[in-house]
């Protein structure tokens, strides 16, 4: 049972990470590019809230 615990949250955390590149990968090289990766790193890997 604390194997199953133990890969879901590693499967959980590959999934944040997965989610980060993509969404850093959309934002645009250009001005404010910073504060669209900044929100991508709030999001998928700080577990901010998307709707804020």
């Amino acid at each position: 049972m604390n194997d199953s615990v133990i890969s879901n949250n590693h499967n959980s955390g590959i999934d944040s990470i997965n989610s980060y590149f993509e969404c850093i990968t959309e934002c645009n090289i250009v001005d404010g590019h910073q504060e669209c990766i900044t929100r991508c790193v709030e999001i998928h890997l700080k577990g901010g809230d998307p709707d804020e």
